[in-house]
């Protein structure tokens, strides 16, 4: 009895233990599975932050950098600082660019004055004034937060004293009589003007038409008079494209403008990892997993945007001309090439053509002389003007040189046409032995020459017209 009792008992301890084991595999395994799902689950959140948030890197980063030029140019960030200009007020800058005084600007010209300003009308109209010019040329691109462009001035309005409105999409009132209302994307944006100037001599005429634009919030407006200026508002600066407030600033964008219907599915990318126009962006609410991918993001959009700086762009005879400024479509990575190189103009009220190398393809340097020759009949065809200008690389700033100057072009005081009609133009450093030459001085070092070409006709737009390529003399 007492062996079978024990035997019993050994079964059933032998068959307890079988079960608990069966348990243990059991939870073993479950223990398993959610490791691997937790894994799976960060795994995905980074690649997806990684991924997505380099697109939305390239994507954003005209929206940032506006934030950013916004930001530091409607305060006072430092004691010297350049531009400034509360919202709704505009900064003039009454000097013709030389190298002494181009400060931050990338590439400026030489053939207008600057003047520029921040918008907000996200509660009411701005207007606008301009003053007749009497046929001067001027133009005002009003720039969105997209970095897209539309024009006011001599091409669209005419040089007539003239008062605009910009309006955002869903403003409802009403404007007082004679203001042309023009419609912006953005509730914010930014106003870059240009002043044609034909030198030192006409310096005080250009600087009094400049003076005389102006603009004012609708609830300030009064027919034919100025506004008040506005009290100096102090602020650090910011600088938010090499670090994750980059994706705070995007963010906080996307949330203050109209979803565009073509991109709403990239939106919804974007809101999947928490940066999209229907988040509120938050790092610390995110797992460290998306935080991790983010900043593989920043790194590899700005890698992309650096690289966008340097692409080819295609060649006319030497010179480059881009495709798309202005107006971008899809195309976000031209979008941010053209954003992190400066503003421009769209094609039909400014074409620019920028050239590296001469004809025999070698890069050009101030060792060397070089010409620029236009047959009869075949200069630029402008309703405006051009003008040729060339930048030290790479700072891709105007030099120094002895007489300064430092563009060329159709008004350009004592040009000389050669006795066939045709016109020539000398690249190099040191003055020419001849004094009758059309002389553009260069810089010592590499240079480029950069051609502007102001209200161009349909042959520039189409690429029907080819500018003559620089030749190197010796």
């Amino acid at each position: 009895m007492t062996s079978k009792i024990t035997m019993k008992k050994v079964s059933i301890i032998l068959g307890a233990f079988a079960v608990l084991g069966i348990l243990a595999s059991q939870i073993n395994l479950a223990a398993l599975i959610s490791y691997q799902q937790k894994r799976s689950d960060a795994i995905i959140a980074e690649k997806m932050a990684a991924s997505i948030g380099a697109l939305a890197y390239v994507y954003g980063y005209p929206l940032v950098d506006m934030a950013k030029q916004m930001h530091n140019e409607i305060h006072k960030v430092e004691e010297n600082q350049q531009v400034y200009a509360p919202i709704n007020r505009l900064h003039r800058y009454d000097e013709i660019v030389g190298p002494e005084n181009a400060g931050n600007l990338r590439l400026p010209n030489n053939d207008t004055l600057y003047f520029s300003g921040w918008f907000d009308i996200s509660k009411e109209p701005v207007i606008i004034h301009t003053p007749d010019t009497q046929g001067r040329y001027f133009t005002i691109a009003v720039t969105n937060l997209y970095s897209e462009v539309i024009h006011i001035g001599r091409r669209t309005y005419g040089t007539d004293e003239t008062y605009y409105a910009l309006v955002s999409p869903d403003w409802q009132g009403s404007l007082p009589d004679n203001v042309k209302p023009v419609e912006v994307e953005t509730s914010k944006g930014w106003l870059l003007g240009r002043m044609y100037v034909a030198g030192k001599e006409d310096k005080p005429a250009a600087v009094d038409a400049m003076n005389n634009i102006w603009m004012a919030s609708l609830s300030e407006f009064t027919l034919d008079q100025r506004p008040a200026t506005k009290p100096a508002i102090t602020s650090e600066p910011i600088d938010p494209l090499q670090s994750l407030e980059f994706f705070s600033y995007m963010n906080k964008a996307l949330r203050s403008i109209p979803t565009r219907a073509s991109e709403q599915a990239l939106m919804a990318q974007f809101d999947l990892i928490g940066i999209g126009p229907n988040s509120d962006f938050d790092p610390e609410k995110l797992s460290e997993a998306t935080l991790k991918g983010l900043e593989q993001a920043l790194e590899e959009g700005m890698k992309i945007v650096e690289a966008s700086e340097l692409r080819t762009l295609p060649s006319y005879n030497g010179w480059m001309i881009p495709q798309k400024v202005g107006r971008y479509g899809f195309d976000y990575i031209q979008r941010a090439s053209v954003v992190a190189n400066g503003y421009g103009n769209l094609p039909e009220e400014s074409t620019y053509a920028a050239a590296l190398t001469s004809g025999d393809d070698d890069i050009m340097t101030g060792n060397n002389t070089y010409k620029l020759h236009f047959e009869k009949g075949q200069l630029p065809p402008v309703k405006g003007f051009w003008s040729v200008a060339t930048y030290e690389l790479p700072k891709k700033q105007l030099a120094s040189n002895e007489i300064n100057r430092y563009s060329i072009g159709d008004r350009t005081d004592g040009i000389q046409y050669n006795d066939d009609g045709s016109l020539t133009i000398w690249l190099q450093s040191e003055r020419p032995e001849d004094p009758n030459k059309n002389w553009l001085p260069v810089p010592e070092g590499m240079f480029m020459a950069v051609m502007r070409m102001y209200e161009p006709e349909q042959p520039i737009l189409n690429k029907e017209y080819e500018l003559a390529r620089i030749e190197r003399v010796n």
